[in-house]
């Protein structure tokens, strides 16, 4: 079991907020963001796109030294996302350079996801914390550890888990640990997921413009194999996809943690700055002891506004979320949504990149 609320000695974790421009730092720092994790451009591979692109990067060096300044005039660190992989000797050098640039600007620590660029840091001779990555698929006390050999002061772990084993985990780590608590994740293969950056050449434009395009999203007809009559026509049958977690607040401060980690680098600022805001209200809730203005505020945005910065109902948690229960840390297995969307919701869901 995890620690009561009720003990001195819990830890209240820091949020880290996500950003993609200076003006988004500013105000999720302003919203009540602990730490701001962001990554920037590379200018000779900018376009270098694994797992994100350049819409989820600062473009600038100069921009990442005005939101350094502007972090640490408020005592807030900046850690630098440099989680790709180290696939190539022609992106070496440009890796270098840009990790030495970002370090003179005065980033505070590295969020590393490769070896390859974690060999890299070590020829460097770079002294600065480091933090392991979603993408080294941590998931259980053994790789903790192995990381910690490694020299990772803090790891970010998967997404699928439960919260016994974060709880394990966290209470026999000596290194930080981190869970993500809000924005889009998958409950099953996440940072092993080999159909990221597949398109079925078969799907329409409007299905390949919107995440409905990634093949655990998309609907399947399943057949038993041993009885052609038992079939099952355009079921989402791996769609585990995740989004919230303001209800299990109270058990995940519980497990010990030290971060809650918001996703969202290619997010909008009204996202990263209004979803920063309601989890600092919440946990601040939770260590205040008001739980009956905290269910209250609960109970608001699951019928409200889905955190916008203007009431609508064309999103509700509740709905797409809530009863459908696609929240982060629920179980490990969220199949086709039991309940039928709204025509409003439907739309929302299938072009959920269309920015607000």
């Amino acid at each position: 079991m995890g620690k009561s609320l009720d003990q001195d000695d819990i830890m209240k974790p820091k949020i880290l907020s996500p950003i993609n421009s200076l003006e988004g730092g500013k105000r999720v720092i302003d919203a009540g963001a602990d730490e701001v994790y962001c990554a920037v451009q590379i200018p000779p591979i900018k376009d270098f796109v694994l797992y994100r692109g350049p819409s989820s990067e600062i473009p600038s060096y100069g921009d990442l030294s005005k939101l350094v300044k502007y972090a640490h005039d408020r005592d807030i660190e900046i850690p630098l996302v440099v989680n790709w992989p180290f696939i190539a000797d022609i992106i070496e050098k440009p890796i270098r350079d840009h990790i030495r640039k970002c370090i003179d600007s005065g980033v505070d620590a590295l969020i590393v996801g490769d070896v390859g660029i974690l060999s890299i840091i070590r020829e460097m001779g770079i002294d600065i914390p480091l933090y392991a990555s979603t993408y080294f698929m941590s998931m259980n006390t053994a790789a903790v550890r192995f990381l910690e050999k490694l020299g990772f002061d803090r790891v970010i772990l998967e997404r699928h888990m439960t919260i016994e084993e974060i709880t394990k985990i966290a209470g026999s780590s000596k290194a930080g640990i981190e869970i993500l608590i809000h924005g889009g994740g998958c409950s099953n293969i996440n940072g092993s997921c080999y159909l990221f950056h597949y398109t079925f050449p078969e799907l329409t434009e409007a299905q390949r413009t919107s995440h409905k395009s990634t093949p655990c999203a998309l609907p399947f007809n399943l057949q038993n194999i041993t009885d052609s009559s038992d079939k099952f026509e355009d079921t989402t049958v791996m769609d585990a996809f995740e989004y919230c977690s303001i209800c299990k607040l109270p058990e995940l401060i519980r497990t010990g943690i030290t971060g809650f980690k918001i996703e969202g680098r290619t997010g909008s600022i009204w996202y990263q700055e209004s979803t920063t805001r309601v989890y600092r209200e919440l946990i601040d809730l939770i260590f205040e002891r008001k739980m009956e203005e905290y269910e209250r505020r609960l109970e608001e945005l699951k019928n409200g506004v889905y955190f916008l910065p203007v009431p609508t109902n064309f999103y509700k948690l509740k709905e797409i979320w809530c009863l459908q229960n696609r929240c982060y840390y629920s179980g490990l297995s969220n199949t086709p949504y039991k309940i039928p969307l709204s025509w409003q919701t439907w739309t929302k869901q299938h072009y959920s990149w269309v920015k607000v």
